[in-house]
């Protein structure tokens, strides 16, 4: 299945979610977790983590404490994601299908990210993936202490964009961040029919 390369007329903004949208970061995820969760002996493979793709940090650690019965502190492995995430850049990918409506509308139409991510893990996957400099605002989770499914993301950067809601497409891989678009007033794109992460390039 293909994604339609036309935009409704009256658009005026894109808005991209980063994670899972812009670029496929699962590799580096699973690699950050693996790396990490290995110092308190606990297994952490492919298959697991493919199986809850969509889930929060937390989430996602607390099934796994269920599941294997070892114990662990969620929040000392939260703690260290960043800086292990940072080492594994090169297992990022593009993702094409929104690489290309990315680089057809540069330079014709606003374009922003809204990203429930930290900043240093967003700024190094847009920069790993070569368009860090395309975006006309980058709002991330310390912006609005507040993540999706929640709206206030997608609302801020609009407001920086000085562009109304209505007149914003945004492209979404979550039923949170589809969730918070909607709820900010504009359209949205489910990238999901259209591309599927592979675990054997993680």
């Amino acid at each position: 299945m293909t994604m339609p390369a036309s935009l409704p007329a009256d658009i005026e903004a894109i808005i991209f979610d980063c994670d899972g949208t812009l670029a496929d970061t699962f590799g580096a995820h699973f690699r950050a977790f693996r790396d990490i969760l290995a110092d308190y002996q606990v297994a952490f493979d492919a298959e697991f983590y493919h199986a809850r793709l969509g889930l929060s940090r937390y989430q996602l650690l607390e099934d796994l404490k269920q599941t294997q019965g070892k114990p662990f502190d969620e929040q000392a492995v939260a703690e260290r994601n960043t800086a292990a995430f940072l080492k594994h850049l090169s297992a990022i990918r593009q993702i094409p299908c929104t690489h290309d409506i990315l680089r057809s509308q540069y330079g014709r139409l606003k374009l922003g990210v809204a990203s429930g991510g930290q900043r240093p893990i967003v700024e190094a996957t847009l920069k790993a993936i070569g368009v860090q400099d395309m975006f006309d605002c980058l709002v991330t989770i310390e912006d609005t202490g507040v993540g999706k499914p929640a709206p206030d993301l997608y609302l801020l950067a609009a407001e920086q964009i000085k562009v109304a809601p209505r007149f914003v497409l945004a492209y979404e891989d979550s039923d949170e961040g589809m969730e918070a678009a909607e709820r900010a007033g504009m359209r949205v794109i489910d990238i999901r029919p259209f591309y599927r992460t592979d675990p054997a390039r993680w």
